[in-house]
């Protein structure tokens, strides 16, 4: 339950003191005061009568204060007030719409001197005042100082964020240069946040700012301080909360002008309150070969702080392999202690991207000629910086975040021990992975784990399934010795191999696989043999079901006393 406390303006009364009039120039000095200069300020008056009746504004005087110093003052003249005035008070704000009280109950005067007075919280009395909204929402990032800022980008080079994690967020400058700008975020990259649009004033090294929610969550409408609105009990995250005044008929003042206050929520208490991150999480990464991906064995050293762990968001690094193999070769070796990657053929590798070359990962640092050659780091996800000789295949690897939900107090109970969690990432190849979780305090450091120690350099998802071609009897020397067939949908090949059951005397029997005229997989069953050799089908153009699959009889024994084999099945698992 959050109690929001707040001024609301007065109503205008009826008061026999008249409205003020003075001049609509006043005087600026650049010493004798405490003013910050480059600034424009507004100013307004307001009489009181005998019995404490306050009369409506005056006209708003505009001070451009110039900048060079910070001691200026600002003397407003010319002042005139009617006879039934027994005082007058005095309203200063960056905004008309802003101004807050600076002087009270001050003796008639015809001047004002303000060598920067404090300002009260004491609005103005507003006869279109009936009632205030108020709204909140969450922050989803704590707050971090600038140190990289453009026309159109803010970041931290120490954050770690996933790629377009906040993608259609807000981020919100809340102190420093360009203060109270927020713009909707179109990308960011770990570091970098990219808004759409321009800021209107640019941050630099003295801005902060938080990423947020975009929409308003509506909490309460009251006319009296103070408002009450419930918000989700997470302790340790942060709340925005806008306060903005309404008239009768529920028209609001200006969003951009109404105050917005950050705050952090208690959360729980006693056992059930984490008071930091959470530790660093262990995980595990499985495959069933039918196109999906469990999640699992997700534990921590120790269980301080993981109480109230709601979300884990995981990132895996995968090579699409209904892909046509990659186009990009090695131009030259790759010893264990290079840092230029020097391609056959140009192609535009962006900064940030992971590679793969055999069982080594590399992060793309920067272009460094005409996209022939790249500055990379080496052995990234913990994988082992090795030689690589041409021509070795570059894959760049895609990334996709998966946000994997959790129960309150589940790490510790029984169910934690037997958690997996299915994601669909069907017809790929993972070569790495990360993933870090979140309590109600923040994120834990992030987790990283490689998968190109295996035979197939990562973990192949596949999509489940086989096709059987089949040849009944003895065997001869034949192109489409079975009927081709289609598949019904592309996909990735796991592995192509071939069993009879009558080995061959006197020669091996050869068969070959095609895709159209295109071969697969050229499979041989030894002398004497009822299984072929097994093609692993990675870097295999995958199947089409535009294309016709079928099977040839290359060579079989056909000289005296031989036997040429029966009854060939060839197996192409997907």
């Amino acid at each position: 339950s959050v109690e929001v406390s707040f001024a609301e303006p007065r109503r205008v009364v009826a008061s026999s003191a008249g409205i003020p009039m003075l001049a609509l120039s006043p005087v600026i000095d650049s010493v004798g005061g405490t003013i910050k200069g480059d600034q424009i300020l507004y100013y307004a008056l307001t009489a009181v009568d005998a019995g404490g009746s306050e009369s409506s504004l005056s006209f708003i005087v505009r001070a451009e204060i110039p900048p060079g110093t910070d001691t200026n003052k600002v003397t407003l003249t010319a002042v005139s007030l009617n006879s039934k005035t027994d005082a007058f008070h005095v309203y200063r704000g960056a905004t008309p719409q802003t101004l807050l009280r600076i002087a009270t109950s001050l003796p008639p005067a015809t001047s004002f001197v303000d060598n920067g007075a404090t300002a009260m919280l004491v609005s103005p009395p507003d006869e279109n005042f009936s009632f205030a909204h108020f709204y909140w929402r969450l922050e989803l990032e704590p707050e971090h100082t600038a140190n990289l800022f453009g026309a159109s980008i803010i970041g931290n080079d120490t954050a770690f964020w996933a790629d377009n994690a906040f993608q259609t967020k807000l981020v919100r400058i809340t102190a420093g240069k360009g203060a109270r700008q927020e713009r909707l975020i179109a990308s960011n990259t770990p570091t970098t946040i990219t808004i759409s649009g321009t800021w209107s004033i640019q941050p630099d090294a003295t801005s902060i700012f938080v990423v947020a929610e975009p929409s308003w969550v509506a909490g309460a409408t009251t006319a009296t301080s103070p408002a009450v609105f419930e918000v989700p009990n997470r302790q340790g995250t942060s709340i925005q909360v806008s306060g903005r005044a309404a008239n009768v008929n529920g028209r609001e003042s200006a969003y951009e002008l109404s105050p917005i206050t950050r705050w952090q929520l208690g959360g729980a208490s006693g056992s059930a309150l984490d008071t930091a991150e959470p530790p660093e999480p262990d995980f595990g990464l499985t495959t069933n070969g039918a196109g999906q991906v469990f999640l699992s064995a997700v534990a921590f050293t120790t269980l301080v702080n993981t109480r109230s762990i709601q979300s884990g968001t995981l990132t895996t690094y995968y090579w699409n392999e209904l892909e046509n193999g990659t186009e990009l070769v090695l131009a030259e070796e790759l010893t264990p202690v290079a840092t230029t990657l020097t391609l056959v053929q140009a192609n535009s590798l962006s900064a940030g991207l992971i590679v793969q070359i055999d069982a080594e990962l590399l992060l793309v640092e920067e272009q460094l000629v005409g996209g022939f050659q790249y500055r990379v780091s080496r052995g990234q996800f913990g994988s082992t910086p090795s030689t690589h000789p041409v021509p070795a295949f570059v894959y760049p690897l895609q990334q996709k975040v998966y946000i994997v939900p959790f129960a309150r107090r589940f790490f510790g109970s029984p169910g934690s021990g037997s958690f997996a969690y299915s994601l669909d990432l069907p017809n790929s190849r993972i070569s790495a992975a990360s993933l870090y979780v979140t309590n109600t305090v923040g994120n834990s450091p992030l987790a990283v784990q490689s998968y190109t120690g295996s035979t197939d350099f990562g973990l192949r998802t596949l999509s489940g399934g086989q096709i059987t071609l089949q040849v009944d009897g003895f065997l001869s020397i034949e192109n489409d010795a079975a009927p081709p067939i289609r598949i019904e949908s592309k996909s990735s090949i796991r592995d192509i191999y071939a069993m009879v059951n009558d080995a061959a005397t006197g020669a091996p029997i050869v068969t070959r696989v095609r895709q159209d005229a295109i071969t697969l997989a050229t499979l041989t069953i030894p002398v004497g043999e009822t299984i072929s050799n097994v093609v692993n089908g990675f870097g295999m153009r995958p199947l089409d079901p535009t294309k016709r699959l079928s099977l040839d009889i290359v060579s079989v024994g056909s000289a005296v006393d031989t036997t040429p084999g029966a009854d060939l099945t060839v197996t192409v698992r997907f």
